[in-house]
């Protein structure tokens, strides 16, 4: 769930003031069972990432479990498609703008290294993805 700022582009002029949401797909080291990746991801990052993540200016941070469902198995069939991910992070920014703010200070570069190193404990990072997305609500 981190971000480095070097790597953000200044946020466009008129988009930057709408609320922004880091994404991220990931999947487990191959080292770790399931089980231990659930629960260290949970149970030690998850706190230690929420209070990295009030010091980048983040609102609000939840953690998808992909369930251990034999749908998931159809799914994948019935699709086509890959195998699923392990879960996926959503962390919400008021604006792009206020989150390369955040970054680029002192806290924030010192959190931002904080959750990269920790991350490495348990995602495998090559094998996930981390982006910016936009919310577009359809339904509800």
């Amino acid at each position: 769930t981190a971000i480095l700022a070097t790597h953000l582009p200044e946020a466009a002029a008129d988009p930057s003031s709408d609320p922004i949401k880091l994404t991220c797909v990931i999947r487990r080291r191959p080292d770790l069972s399931p089980a231990q990746f659930y629960d260290y991801w949970l149970n030690r990052h998850g706190p230690f990432a929420a209070e990295q993540i009030k010091v980048l200016g983040g609102c609000r941070y939840v953690q998808s479990h992909t369930a251990d469902s034999a749908q998931n198995l159809l799914l994948t069939a019935a699709r086509g498609s890959g195998e699923p991910y392990d879960g996926i992070v959503e962390v919400w920014f008021p604006s792009e703008q206020a989150m390369i703010t955040a970054i680029a200070t002192p806290a924030g570069i010192q959190a931002n290294q904080l959750l990269t190193e920790d991350e490495k404990n348990f995602i495998d990072l090559p094998r996930s993805s981390f982006f910016l997305t936009r919310e577009h609500v359809l339904l509800g």
